[in-house]
């Protein structure tokens, strides 16, 4: 009897082959980005298009002017972001929507992971910015950053530092290890 020996002999794949594979793991990725980027765009227009609910001990309104004036522990929230001080300026548009707001007095933000505070701060919805002054900071996390003015832009959660009185602060801690 003869001894047969069969292997399995698997050709290499074919350019074709290996470059389509290369390309479908591209489209892939390239529609998971896009995914990404719709839902986190969906999120930023999600949160503009809520209401800003005011509460506050007093309520003085001018019409003529478009100004709200609310004092005693006011607190403002849209969507995610809560802004909270002593007294709050509310500045209406045309249209009766919130343009502007100009906090004072134990100023304090809070928006998911973040929050910051000073003495002062001005809200802007065109570039939804808060600017902090007096004595600002800004924490993520543990992480800190310090300053006589803060500008914190919402929708690219980016922060800029500036102080004439004293040096800026950073305190950044590594991010742990996940297991």
């Amino acid at each position: 009897m003869h001894d047969i020996n069969f292997s399995i002999y698997k050709e290499s794949p074919t350019f074709l082959e290996f470059f389509a594979s290369r390309i479908y793991k591209l489209a892939f990725f390239t529609i998971l980005c896009f995914a990404l980027v719709a839902y986190s765009q969906e999120k930023k227009e999600t949160n503009k298009k809520e209401p800003v609910v005011i509460t506050a001990d007093k309520l003085e309104y001018f019409n003529k002017d478009k100004i709200a004036i609310y004092t005693g522990k006011v607190e403002a929230i849209k969507g995610n972001i809560k802004l909270n001080a002593d007294m709050m300026k509310i500045f209406l548009d045309d249209k009766g929507d919130v343009s502007k707001i100009i906090a004072t007095g134990n100023v304090y933000f809070e928006q998911e992971n973040k929050w910051g505070k000073g003495k002062e701060a001005e809200y802007y919805k065109d570039k939804n910015l808060i600017i902090l002054r007096k004595d600002a900071e800004v924490h993520q996390d543990k992480n800190v950053v310090e300053g006589d003015e803060i500008y914190y832009y919402i929708d690219e959660e980016k922060a800029i530092a500036t102080s004439k009185t004293k040096r800026v602060r950073s305190i950044i801690f590594p991010k742990e290890k996940q297991q």
